[in-house]
């Protein structure tokens, strides 16, 4: 049981795999009984929380999350949000994906990094903003991409700090604009997210490092911003087929011989 209370975040909720039974104390004051699906949903707006009974164990997954980070982006939106109500049971399949993707992150051994996380928190706040939003100017057109100029801009940005934990906040203010114009923009541009380009890049910049000598594999993976030796191994073997230990063997019999070794599975990236 959870008595009532008041907090000061918005939180999105997610139930366990398996149905859940409880029951919410309903603005008449009498108890309505609830039964969820598995992985629903359940809306808690800021200040007031009802009473809760569950009379089913439950381990609920919990996203707390600031409102003026939800202001920011409803103006980014250029709509205008309704007050939020507790609602419990939601099923919204895109909400769904994205906590899930957020909590893999969190209990990764090697995790992505600030702007894969920056970037699922925001697509997070805008599908949870579609829920309930009265749209005043949604654009239909193809999204126009960055100019040349400003896209080089934030190119030479991120081969300037590919070494450290960028976030999708500076790349925007590189762009001039706000974090869900440049996303699409960028997309537009380049037919990657900025944390797809990102990690091509720094994979790009790996393969560089790990084709000269004197470079320890750990000190290629941290001069390429990759958070961890294993995270950089796990990111060659997903994309390349080889670990980097691999990779440079072949490189080195290659500059060798003239030529990759038969079994090699290298690509060309």
């Amino acid at each position: 049981e959870r008595t009532a209370a008041s907090i000061d975040r918005q939180v999105i909720s997610m139930f366990p795999s398996s149905p859940c039974r409880f029951e919410y104390r309903g603005i008449s004051g009498e108890f309505v009984a609830t039964v969820t699906r598995s992985r629903a949903l359940m809306i808690t707006p800021l200040g007031p929380v009802p009473d809760l009974r569950f009379h089913t164990p439950a381990e609920l997954t919990h996203c707390a999350i600031q409102d003026e980070f939800i202001r920011s982006v409803s103006d980014e939106l250029n709509c205008v949000a309704v007050e939020p109500q507790f609602r419990p049971g939601l099923k919204e399949t895109s909400i769904q994906r994205i906590l899930g993707m957020l909590v893999d992150e969190l209990e990764a051994e090697q995790p992505f990094g600030r702007l894969y996380v920056d970037s699922l928190a925001h697509a997070l706040v805008t599908r949870y903003l579609l829920l309930d939003l009265r749209p005043i100017r949604m654009p239909r057109s193809r999204p126009t991409a960055l100019v040349p100029r400003i896209l080089s801009r934030v190119r030479e940005k991120i081969d300037a700090n590919l070494g450290t934990d960028l976030s999708l906040e500076s790349l925007a203010e590189e762009s001039g604009y706000s974090r869900a114009h440049f996303l699409r923009m960028f997309r537009a541009a380049t037919g990657l997210t900025p944390h797809q380009y990102v990690l091509d890049l720094r994979l790009r910049r790996a393969q560089e490092r790990l084709r000269q000598a004197g470079s320890s594999i750990i000190d290629v993976a941290m001069s390429c911003g990759f958070s961890s030796q294993s995270h950089m191994t796990s990111v060659f073997r997903r994309r390349l087929e080889m670990t980097p230990g691999e990779f440079r063997r072949n490189a080195w019999i290659e500059r060798r011989c003239g030529h990759a070794p038969a079994t090699s599975t290298m690509r060309v990236f």
